[in-house]
């Protein structure tokens, strides 16, 4: 754990704020660069990038406050405080969506095919992003008395490092989604994998974690989301294969 980068004057640089910052940025880039290769305007693509990042970034925090009300209700300014940690993701791709089909309607381009091309990248800049959290400390995993675990400044107990093995799962979830994105497909397919791909993932990874309370039937939020997010992802699928690209979002 190493919360802090360094500290000049009243400025100080988060880890978590600049593992973050350094995912949007490489996912910007590389998204980018494919836009060409797809055969898409590469300024609609980034303008629509800006947009998904922003609405990520306000759909996150604004789950993530929701969750944690207990403790920003004492603190309200601490809501603006994201950089020190604090993204709930499957906000951030609410968010994203929604500015997502709001920009590519007004930019006249395909929502399905843009998601196809940013999709991959979501998953790796969740990678990275869970970087941000094993340095933050938050995100933290179980209390295990014996096999791979860490110990966080200020605590005696090894914790499972759920954040490294999501880290390690999303990074194996963007080389399968680039995979299938190199080869023929629908557009939509690859976004609809990564719905189904990392909701399942996450539902098994919360078992593990230790900040998640139970909400319904020993489920956590998280994973209730999860199980909603795995259900549209299979019915995206479904219904996209049958119609191709003749969506009312296109």
């Amino acid at each position: 754990m190493h919360r802090i980068i360094f500290e000049i004057g009243p400025f100080t640089l988060y880890s978590y704020g600049l593992v973050v910052s350094f995912a949007f940025l490489l996912g910007t880039i590389l998204v980018v660069r494919d836009a060409g290769r797809y055969g898409m305007p590469v300024d609609s693509v980034f303008d629509t990038m800006i947009a998904v990042l922003a609405g990520g970034l306000v759909g996150g925090r604004i789950l993530f406050v929701l969750v944690n009300w207990d403790h920003y209700s004492r603190d309200l300014f601490g809501i603006f405080k994201f950089y020190e940690g604090g993204l709930a993701i499957q906000g951030a791709l609410l968010g994203a969506v929604l500015a997502g089909v709001a920009v590519t309607r007004a930019r006249k381009i395909s929502f399905w095919r843009t998601s196809d091309l940013i999709a991959p990248y979501i998953a790796l800049g969740q990678s990275i992003g869970r970087i941000g959290c094993f340095l933050n400390g938050c995100c933290y995993g179980k209390v295990i008395e014996g096999g791979l675990g860490v110990t966080f400044p200020g605590e005696t107990v090894m914790r499972i490092p759920v954040q490294l093995y999501s880290s390690l799962g999303l990074l194996v979830i963007f080389a399968v989604l680039i995979r299938l994105r190199n080869r023929p497909h629908f557009d939509g397919l690859i976004f609809t994998m990564y719905l189904i791909l990392y909701s399942g993932f996450r539902f098994f990874m919360d078992f593990m974690r230790a900040d998640n309370p139970a909400a319904l039937y020993n489920m956590t939020l998280a994973q209730l989301i999860s199980i909603g997010m795995l259900v549209c992802g299979a019915g995206l699928y479904v219904w996209l294969r049958r119609i191709g690209d003749r969506s009312y979002l296109s």
